[in-house]
This record gives structure tokens, C-alpha cells and sequence, in this order.
């Protein structure tokens, strides 16, 4: 049974050392077991058998593909490949990845060694940064009054300068105020790197690489900023999370 387990296409989550560690003690994909692809150094891949028929991009499956990580990450540093990795075989995963990469991994798992990315997002209180566009820009306040004080008809080009003036003034203060946020944490960061803006209230959206040891620093340094910027910006942190952000792993020899 081990043999025939060995010869079924696998499901790769990442990359780990082997020395010290077990497998996470959680299921993967399609409630599979998880199994560790051993080199013949300290090297190892975090693996799964692939369930029968094509493998779905679910939210179960990224769920479960961001999970099996997270629990890899509780028991030391981890290389995360990106979603929907699949290889032929366990020789495929140990020699056209783990030994056909092996000083690439080694040295990025030297790199990663004790240190996990942040996600930190941040939106805008639409009226309390409204308050602050119109206090601002004395032209986009008058033609506030004004639209207010005309028929919806007949303020249709003053309400389209205004909305012009307001998406400008918003583009500037985001941009100002994500520079001084990243600013103010960068130094509790080893690296930092800013993310798209998904939502049209969020100011920032970055991913920052932490050592362990300074996550107690990072983590004032945020609360300060959320108490100097309440009401005006609320904060999301996710993380400890294994460094998708800052890891690049290709499977091209």
C-alpha cells in the first residue's frame, strides 16, 4: 500500500526541514492525510495524495491549502507554494523539486528561519475622512453646498466636478497616509511589501516580513498608530502566516 501510495500524483503545500519536526497534525485537500517527502539531505515536502477528478480552486481548498501551513509554520520555518501545485509522483516531488532545487531551498530557508509575515490592512471611515476632504479643499466644500442646495438636475455637472475633486483629494491623502503608516512599522520589519488596494474605503493593504522576537514591537508600534488614527482608520492584522510574500519558489530546472 505504501508503494502505490508512493506512485500517485501529489499535491505539494511546501518545503520544510525535516531534522526535529513532524507533519502537521491536520488534514489536507479532500480530507487526505498529509505525508512528508523526505531528500536524502534535511530537506522535505509537505505532500498530499491529489483527490480523484480535476482539483477545484474552492474556498475549502484554499482554506484547507492556507491551513496545512499555518499548522507547518507552528513547528518552525516553511516555504509555502503557491496554490494548486501538483506533481506525477514522490520521486517527481523529492527529485525535480527537492534535490533539483536544493541550494535554492537551503538558502531560503536560511533566509526564512525565524521570521513570518504580517498582513495588515487598513480602511477609512468614509465620513470622518469626508470631514477631512471638505475642511481641506474650500472649493469641493462650496460645490457641496451648492449640489445640496440645487435640484438633483440641475447640479449634474457640479455633482461630476465634485466627485472629481473628492477622488482626487482621497488619492492623495491614501497615498500620504499609507507612506507614513508603512514608514512608522518598516523599522520593526525586515522587509516590506505593499499590497493592492481591493476596496475602495482601504488605504493600505502590505504584507511585512517579522522576526519572531520582534513581533512584540511590531505589535506596539500598530496599536500606537490605531489610537493616533481612531475613529479615521480601523486596522486588520493577520498573521503569524508562512511568508507567501517574500518567498519565490519556481519548479523550472
Amino acid at each position: 500500500m505504501a508503494r502505490a501510495s508512493a506512485q500517485r500524483a501529489k499535491y505539494v503545500y511546501g518545503v520544510i526541514r525535516t531534522s526535529g519536526r513532524s507533519k502537521p497534525k491536520v488534514k489536507g485537500i479532500d480530507g487526505r492525510p498529509l505525508a512528508v517527502v523526505k531528500s536524502n539531505g534535511s530537506l522535505g515536502a509537505l505532500v498530499s495524495d491529489v483527490p480523484e477528478g480535476p482539483l477545484e480552486a474552492g474556498r475549502d481548498e484554499l482554506l484547507t491549502h492556507s491551513r496545512v501551513l499555518e499548522k507547518a509554520l507552528e513547528q518552525g520555518t516553511v516555504l509555502p507554494m503557491r496554490f494548486g501545485v501538483i506533481m506525477p509522483d514522490e520521486s517527481t516531488v523529492r527529485d525535480e523539486l527537492l534535490e533539483a532545487h536544493r541550494p535554492e531551498l537551503e538558502e531560503q530557508l536560511d533566509q526564512m528561519e525565524d521570521k513570518v509575515e504580517l498582513n495588515l490592512k487598513g480602511l477609512y471611515d468614509e465620513a470622518s475622512v469626508l470631514r477631512e476632504v471638505l475642511a481641506e479643499n474650500p472649493e469641493a466644500a462650496q460645490l457641496r453646498e451648492l449640489v445640496q442646495s440645487k435640484p438633483e438636475d440641475a447640479a449634474y455637472f457640479d455633482r461630476i466636478r465634485l466627485g472629481e475633486l473628492i477622488a482626487e483629494a482621497l488619492t492623495a491623502k491614501r497615498e500620504a497616509d499609507e507612506q507614513w503608516i508603512l514608514d512608522r512599522l518598516a523599522p520593526h520589519a525586515v522587509a516590506v511589501e505593499p499590497g493592492n488596494l481591493v476596496h475602495e474605503h482601504m488605504m493600505v493593504n502590505a504584507s511585512f516580513l517579522v522576526e519572531r522576537k520582534r513581533l512584540p514591537k511590531f505589535d506596539e508600534a500598530l496599536e500606537k498608530i490605531a489610537a493616533e488614527q481612531h475613529p479615521r482608520i480601523s486596522f486588520k492584522l493577520t498573521g503569524p502566516l508562512p511568508p507567501h510574500s517574500f518567498v519565490e519558489l519556481s519548479l523550472e530546472t
